[in-house]
């Protein structure tokens, strides 16, 4: 397989600091030395090349553990040292490492990250990485359209008592239509992110160019706040459930609507995330149906099990308990989407499933559901595809459907009757509250039946 022409696209040169291509390091002297390429060179059948001028070193790894690498998390890897100081690790191509993917360097005990490489921030800190050419999904690439803009903005919080930044999105056509308002997007970063890794990571703002250019999606303003920058950090996991969602609707939502040109209206709002970014949109848009219409799920539960485990204890979901239909009377859009690699060992997505449709949730007219290729894991090449596919669903007056899908893959599981008595959650009478739970039957949950799934397009 030949990855040159994709890899001719710039965003595999772009990254948070310089839109050009990284330097060559200088081997000893910094300004006379040979030039050399290091870091993690993407060859054009899609292997990686590490490279690492480090002479004096006793050993060298390389640490994989904030990601996933052939679906597993926590790999480190040991490099070879060569004989002119170098130390390489040639990393093959593999379908299952398709996107964004950091790491860092253990230099003899010290995590270390190289000054010639791309970073972004993920796991709580700096991250090196490197982007593995997608053939299936290419909405991140720099195209020639119209571009929006990515504005950092300061503003005081009277909630947390400081200065917070987000980032504001504006579409391209925003600056120039002065009398036009814009439905907004409140973007959750995941857990050891930050307001930046949506932009840096997954390249949010281009795939909101290519969608809105191609007609895919409506113009839209997308705000991004740090989902992880507590008040007491003590006091952390509690904080989602009060001090941000409050910072968020009397501090946030007020600053954007005073400052941009936004509807301030439920049908025109959305709150969307991934992993624990996807839990917070659950905590505010669904324990405020007043404030937003529209969330969206990214590889990430309904429940906070940080702190309640079973779902009765999740006070904002407490009104949904067999409520279905009011719930398909509350929201235009609610989306779930997940990798298949992750669904078939993550219990809790399972039982997130089987609780939706047990409470008449999955059937209602707004729900979406998509399961992403079945190597896809807990990273952001599956997160960019659930954000671009949320995008196309919102703020249309048209039912939009995104296609045929894959039918339900419980059915794969070893023992899906484990899921009742793994979870010990559900309502005692279940044969009152039971539904049907073949996605086959479900009311636009964008699946298709196992009759017609080899007819349907891979992701």
């Amino acid at each position: 397989m030949d990855f040159s022409e994709l890899m001719n696209n710039q965003v595999f040169n772009e990254d948070a600091n310089d839109f050009e291509e990284t330097p060559l390091e200088r081997i000893g002297d910094r300004k006379t030395g040979k030039q050399e390429k290091t870091g993690a060179l993407v060859c054009p059948n899609g292997d990686v090349l590490f490279r690492l001028y480090a002479p004096d070193a006793r050993y060298v790894k390389l640490d994989f553990s904030p990601t996933h690498i052939r679906t597993r998390k926590g790999v480190i890897l040991d490099m070879e040292k060569k004989e002119n100081g170098f130390w390489e690790y040639l990393l093959p191509y593999d379908p299952t490492d398709v996107g964004p993917r950091d790491f860092s360097y253990i230099i003899d005990g010290a995590h270390l990250i190289s000054p010639y490489m791309p970073v972004y921030h993920r796991a709580g800190r700096n991250e090196n990485y490197f982007e593995i050419p997608d053939p299936g999904f290419t909405l991140h690439h720099i195209e020639n359209v119209p571009h929006g803009s990515a504005i950092y903005r300061t503003y005081y919080s009277k909630v947390y008592g400081r200065f917070m930044r987000c980032i504001v999105y504006l579409p391209a056509e925003y600056n120039h239509n002065s009398n036009s308002k814009y439905p907004v997007v409140f973007l959750n970063n995941g857990g050891s992110e930050n307001e930046t890794t949506w932009i840096n990571a997954s390249k949010v703002h281009y795939i909101l160019d290519n969608l809105v250019a191609s007609g895919e999606a409506v113009p839209m303003v997308l705000v991004m706040t740090n989902t992880m920058a507590f008040k007491n950090e003590e006091a952390r996991e509690k904080e989602l459930l009060f001090d941000w969602q409050d910072m968020i609707l009397k501090d946030t939502i007020p600053f954007i609507e005073s400052e941009y040109r936004v509807y301030a209206d439920k049908w025109h709002r959305a709150v969307c995330g991934d992993s624990f970014g996807g839990v917070a949109a659950g905590l505010i848009g669904w324990g405020h149906p007043e404030v937003f219409g529209n969330i969206g799920f990214f590889a990430a539960p309904i429940r906070y099990d940080n702190i309640y485990k079973t779902y009765e204890e999740n006070k904002h979901m407490y009104w949904m308990f067999n409520n279905g239909d009011e719930v398909g009377k509350q929201y235009k859009v609610l989306f779930f989407s997940r990798g298949e690699a992750e669904y078939l060992t993550n219990w809790g997505l399972q039982m997130d499933d089987d609780w939706l449709s047990r409470n008449g949730i999955t059937r209602q007219n707004c729900t979406h559901v998509r399961l992403y290729a079945k190597d896809f894991t807990h990273d952001h090449s599956t997160f960019r595809r659930g954000f671009a596919d949320f995008a196309k669903l919102l703020f249309i007056e048209d039912k939009r459907n995104l296609g045929p899908h894959k039918p339900d893959i419980r059915e794969k599981l070893e023992k899906p009757e484990d899921m009742d008595k793994a979870a010990g959650i559900f309502h005692a009478d279940k044969k009152k509250n039971a539904v049907e739970t073949d996605q086959g039957d479900r009311k636009n949950n964008d699946t298709v039946d196992e009759s017609k799934k080899a007819n349907s397009g891979k992701e």
